[in-house]
């Protein structure tokens, strides 16, 4: 007889453990699993997103809109401040902002719907982020219970069955006549003397039949064991219950007569069983055939859950050539190792602890091509960036205008500027760390940002066109000729540059 679990080296799980997902991230899990393909729910999820930002964009765009008009009627009295205050900046600045506020000027008015959508895209990428991590480490959660249910077939349907000691309100274990601890089997109750025609039989043993399951009992060395074994004698795996004072601690095994003689188990390995000279290769023989019937349940369990999109074969993992659809262990433990984990009794532990090197490589034992595959091409990536970029240049030049009036040396399109270069940068770093479900959503999101910015421009363009000729007219019967054709000329040397 073979000790199962020291034999395999895989923690059967027998109670499940769940990762931390707080509402927002169940609300996004709703939103992506809801679809049934990855990807089109990561695109669903972006597009419910900018639904609720894009109202805030719309408004800050008319509002600066607005701020732009006020700005360029102070522009005069400003460059009149400017000269009066040349060396005195403080005084100029304390100037300025009164001339702000006779007109109605603030800045804060423009700003303030930007930061509300700014807070509420950070707090939905959080709960994403996390639902992320989650989809991610629940493959393996998934694949695991597959793993252990498919190796269970080979046991008693009552597999599940719970063994503990009946104990009383008080948490107190309950003794018979006989100072006997009183076993619990699911729903039954069981002493350790059963009787059986009047005659007492002793617990060495004595068994009980209960469903498709044989219970025995037995004592060694003054410890008490309860060993379940499956009435169908195709079915190998069996359990045994060590009764100790305060507990029930059990353990898997495998009957090697049985496993011979089983139906389930092929010919092939039959013959290797056969075959095999030595008690240890016996039992590597049927390790390995144990180890396979968990590994090719999670292959299954992970073919029917496709987490691909496009060309994507993970989208949980980044759109890069040089990472694989399943990582080897070293990543998973690095990326993931030290999640925190929670059981149904509430006891939280590392993912690491859960889930060792062996019984990881053991899982994803049937992992062949997904170990050595490319995740991707590096293509979301590139077109998120070439998007991205597009969506900041089309911004900033709609903003130029708006850019130049909020400051006095016209830092405003400077800083621009370096943001169409500083951002994309920066989000390429971040592409190439996070998985390609992020690459997804911001390439989408700033697919919509552009078309926002130029449906916005337009229309906007359109409402405040009247109010703008109307300015302009009347600031050209105000001007000298000779300073509207110097402006003429500026203003053609900007569109070269």
């Amino acid at each position: 007889m073979i000790n199962f679990l020291n034999a395999i080296g895989f923690t059967l799980l027998e109670q499940g453990y769940e990762i931390g997902l707080d509402w927002l991230g169940q609300f996004v899990r709703v939103i992506i699993e809801s679809v049934g393909i990855v990807g089109v729910g990561i695109i669903c999820f972006t597009l419910i997103l900018k639904a609720i930002t894009v109202p805030f964009d719309i408004y800050n765009r008319v509002k600066m809109r607005k701020q732009t008009l006020i700005m360029r009627e102070m522009q005069p009295e400003l460059e009149k401040l400017q000269k009066q205050y040349a060396n005195d900046k403080m005084t100029y600045n304390q100037k300025m902002v009164e001339l702000q506020k006779k007109n109605g000027y603030s800045i804060l008015g423009a700003c303030l719907p930007m930061i509300i959508s700014f807070v509420i895209v950070i707090v939905a990428f959080q709960a994403f982020r996390a639902y992320s991590n989650y989809a991610n480490l629940n493959f393996f959660v998934q694949m695991s219970e597959d793993y252990n249910a498919a190796i269970l077939t080979n046991g008693a349907d009552g597999i599940d069955y719970t063994l503990e000691l009946q104990k009383d309100e008080n948490g107190q274990i309950v003794l018979d006549e006989n100072n006997d601890p009183i076993v619990v089997v699911k729903d039954g109750v069981y002493n350790l003397i059963r009787e059986d025609g009047g005659e007492s039989k002793p617990w060495d043993g004595s068994s009980f039949t209960e469903g498709d399951c044989t219970y025995t009992m037995s004592e060694v060395n003054g410890n008490l064991y309860m060993t379940v074994m499956p009435n169908d004698e195709n079915k190998f795996l069996y359990y045994i219950y060590d009764l100790e004072e305060t507990s029930v601690n059990r353990e898997y095994m495998i009957d090697e007569t049985r496993f011979a003689a089983s139906s389930a188990v092929s010919d092939e390995t039959k013959t290797q069983l056969a075959e095999a000279e030595t008690d240890e290769a016996k039992r590597d023989v049927i390790v390995s055939y144990v180890k396979n019937i968990g590994a090719q349940a999670a292959k299954t369990w992970y073919d029917n859950n496709d987490a691909g999109f496009l060309w994507i074969k993970n989208v949980w993992y980044p759109d890069v050539s040089y990472n694989h659809p399943i990582p080897d262990y070293a990543t998973f433990s690095n990326t993931f190792g030290n999640t925190m984990v929670r059981f149904e009794d509430g006891e939280e532990r590392a993912l690491s602890n859960v889930l060792s090197e062996g019984n990881y490589n053991d899982l994803t034992a049937a992992f062949t091509e997904e170990k050595n595959e490319p995740n991707g091409y590096f293509i979301l990536i590139i077109l998120s960036i070439g998007v991205m970029v597009l969506s900041q240049f089309v911004m900033m030049k709609s903003q130029k205008e708006s850019n130049k009036y909020q400051t006095a040396d016209g830092q405003g399109a400077k800083t621009q500027k370096i943001m169409l270069i500083v951002m994309p940068l920066i989000y390429a770093v971040f592409a190439f760390m996070y998985s390609a479900a992020f690459s997804l959503y911001m390439t989408i999101s700033s697919i919509i940002s552009l078309c926002v910015t130029l449906l916005s421009n337009l229309i906007i363009g359109h409402v405040f066109k009247k109010k703008e000729e109307a300015r302009m007219v009347e600031e050209r019967n105000r001007k000298p000729a000779w300073l509207i054709e110097r402006e003429k000329r500026e203003a053609e040397k900007n569109k070269k540059k």
